[in-house]
């Protein structure tokens, strides 16, 4: 990966799309005397106008991690180092390492981006108490929200859990794509398209990623329960036809 210019270039991407949300804030607040709250100039609290870094990283978030190195396999079966791999350790290791790798990888560069949002935004916005109005709301039904609203910053930390756990899915799904196509413009469009599939639903994926919403845990739980069934049913559907059934 670090060889790789694609792959560095990707990681870049992820970590630069974030401080767009920075620079619409910075211009947001310019012509007022507010400052913005750190939490809620947080990237994931989504307070810019027409949310489009938000919508440029978390809708195409596969392409960027495939681009990254989820789609490792394709590369393998392009030089012959599948076939080396796989009679070195077993086909069952060869798919469970691709597959863990990427879930592992996608998940610490989503984490890693959504941390120096945060620092960068505790600093630029230090002291900052607006909050587009947000904390002076009251939801009495939505304990999720009332609860956010009471401790932003554990509200933030725990949402940039959830979305580091989503991008390691969405990494895993490009992983996974790719090990059954071993073809890039199949394993992209496949990714992309389940993965837009769970932005577009009426309940959308995009949910999860964002604190300080209307969308309670009756609403988020069943989302969270239904991206990580697809992702991880997906999975091992391509696992057990690999390592089982496909002798290439």
């Amino acid at each position: 990966m670090i060889r790789n210019k694609i792959n560095i270039t990707s990681f870049v991407v992820l970590l630069i799309i974030p401080m767009f949300e920075i620079v619409q804030l910075l211009i947001y607040q310019s012509n007022s005397e507010e400052v913005f709250h750190p939490a809620f100039a947080f990237f994931l609290s989504s307070s810019s106008i027409g949310h489009a870094p938000q919508i440029l990283l978390m809708w195409f978030l596969p392409i960027y991690l495939l681009l990254m190195g989820a789609d490792d396999a394709i590369q393998d079966y392009k030089t012959g180092y599948r076939n080396i791999l796989i009679s070195k350790v077993g086909r069952k290791t060869y798919f469970k390492e691709k597959i863990l790798t990427s879930f592992i990888i996608s998940s610490l560069t989503m984490f890693i981006s959504l941390f120096v949002n945060f620092v960068l935004v505790s600093i630029i916005f230090a002291n900052g108490t607006f909050s587009k109005s947000l904390m002076e709301m009251e939801s009495s039904g939505n304990h999720l929200f009332s609860f956010s609203i009471a401790h932003p910053y554990i509200a933030i930390f725990l949402f940039t859990i959830i979305s580091s756990f989503l991008a390691g899915l969405a990494g895993t799904l490009g992983a996974s794509t790719s090990l059954f196509f071993l073809d890039m413009k199949y394993a992209y469009a496949a990714a992309f398209f389940i993965w837009f599939l769970l932005v577009l639903n009426k309940q959308s994926l995009v949910y999860l990623f964002q604190p300080f919403t209307e969308y309670g845990f009756d609403v988020l739980l069943p989302i969270f329960i239904l991206v990580t069934s697809v992702v991880i049913t997906i999975t091992i559907a391509v696992f057990v036809y690999e390592v089982k059934y496909n002798e290439d």
